[in-house]
């Protein structure tokens, strides 16, 4: 008798993998055929149109917990304007900045190179590439991304 509820409760184990299994390959391909279609890039409306872009996320510090950041780009008429704003954590007061001034976009002539837009002016040092998912990657001086790049990455809000 006991061969007899081992080899029943095989074969229920059994049954459910395979359930299970046809389940899950089954789940998998609907949540494909459903996932949301990725944010179209934009680097900056056409010549001529006025537009704000944004963009936030806390950047790591070497002495305070991150510092929240928020990028701004406007175009007003032939007028390109940044507002940076940097608010240290865990610093004492005293702690925000805003920065403005002019950027550029700088376009990439080497196929799959990002764009970057650099602020300051004529192409300042501070510059953020542009991603396929529409986030902006700071760039260090030399134009290259720290190390680890995710955590240098604002997100457009």
């Amino acid at each position: 008798m006991k061969t007899g509820r081992f080899s029943g409760s095989l074969l229920f184990m059994l049954a459910l993998v395979l359930a299970l299994a046809g389940c899950g390959r089954d789940g998998g391909e609907a949540a494909q055929d459903t996932a949301p279609a990725p944010p179209e890039v934009v680097l900056a409306p056409d010549d001529g149109e006025d537009f704000e872009l944004a963009w936030q996320g806390v950047l790591p510090c070497a002495d305070c917990e991150g510092i929240q950041t928020r990028l701004s780009l406007r175009r007003e008429g032939e007028e390109t304007v940044f507002e940076l704003r940097e608010t240290y954590l865990g610093a004492a007061q005293g702690n925000e900045f805003t920065t403005t001034g002019r950027w550029q976009l700088e376009t990439a002539d080497e196929p799959g190179a990002s764009a970057v837009y650099r602020l300051g002016p004529e192409g300042g040092s501070l510059g953020f590439a542009i991603q396929p998912d529409g986030s902006l990657q700071l760039l260090d001086p030399d134009g290259r991304p720290p190390e680890p790049p995710l955590a240098f990455r604002l997100h457009r809000i």
